[in-house]
């Protein structure tokens, strides 16, 4: 009678452990650190590839490209981008992974330009910055940024004067 609540539960533990697993994963590829961002990953149970499963492949992808391993990073990023829509993920957000994935094929291919495979999955698409989820944006950054200043606020506006 209470096995679909506790299902449910275990699922969503293991989805909650998957992902900081992931964020630590990532974090570490951040860093350079591919042994810890290996050990980080390791930590994460296995999950569907629709629940959390693409997450965690994702992060294993860039796992192998940092450590060198390009052909099997890139065929791994196909092979996750080609599976994004059995997610119930947004438009944005999985045309935003596919990005994602060509812009770091186009990092580790020896010419600078991804796979035909790969270009043909994220041809022709669209998507709106803003409506990408958060943590997609942070766990799975565009561009590599530097640690910026922050910059001030800007002044107040100046109070009008009334005169008598």
């Amino acid at each position: 009678m209470f096995s679909g609540r506790k299902s449910a539960d275990k699922l969503r533990d293991q989805i909650e452990a998957a992902d900081q697993a992931v964020a630590s994963a990532m974090a570490a590829i951040a860093e350079e650190d591919v042994a810890l961002a290996r050990r980080e990953l390791s930590a994460a149970p296995k999950t569907h590839f629709a629940d959390m499963g693409w997450k965690v492949d994702l992060a294993t992808a860039m796992i192998e490209l940092k450590s060198g391993r390009r052909k099997q990073g890139i065929q791994k990023l196909i092979n996750i981008c080609s599976r994004l829509d059995d997610t119930s993920m947004g438009r944005d957000d999985k045309n935003y992974l596919r990005l994602y994935a060509l812009y770091r094929a186009s990092e580790a291919s020896k010419g600078g330009k991804a796979p035909m495979e790969m270009r043909v999955l994220v041809e022709d698409f669209r998507f709106d910055h803003t409506m990408v989820t958060p943590l997609l944006r942070k766990d799975f950054p565009l561009k590599k940024m530097d640690d910026a200043e922050i910059a001030p606020p800007p002044p107040p506006p100046p109070v009008p004067v009334t005169g008598n």
